[in-house]
């Protein structure tokens, strides 16, 4: 017979659940403030045809294969959670996490080609200014 190890006097109360966000929950959250919007969608089957399937692209089109996010399109809460995030995490950390937000669109879209092409061609930009 198997014992519950987590007694209720551990739990938190529902409303106390809330304030803590895992990475996870904040990938999550960023993602659905993404598919919301759907410009991200449009971007990310606009991207899909300029990322070339060569290994060779000039470096002057690497600007131009960014994946803009405006922060203010992003939730209040997203938004802060974020910030802290990158308070935390270095800078190739952020952009991993940005990078497996945005897979995701094109993961919706297509997924052997997100895969092949796009995962290792990606380059996301968080912006704060309008698109």
């Amino acid at each position: 017979m198997t014992q519950l190890i987590w007694d209720k006097e551990y739990r938190l109360p529902k409303n106390e659940l809330d304030h803590f966000w895992t990475n996870d929950r904040l990938e999550d959250e960023f993602f659905l403030c993404l598919c919301l919007n759907k410009k991200y969608y449009n971007q990310a089957v606009d991207l899909m045809f300029r990322i070339p399937l060569t290994e060779q692209h000039p470096k002057s089109m690497e600007e131009a294969i960014a994946f803009e996010i405006n922060f203010c399109d992003l939730s209040p809460r997203v938004q802060n959670e974020f910030v802290d995030y990158c308070a935390l995490y270095s800078k190739k950390q952020v952009t991993v996490f940005l990078k497996r937000i945005v897979i995701r669109l094109f993961q919706n879209l297509d997924f052997a080609y997100a895969h092949i092409s796009v995962m290792k061609k990606l380059r996301v930009r968080v912006v704060k200014e309008a698109l």
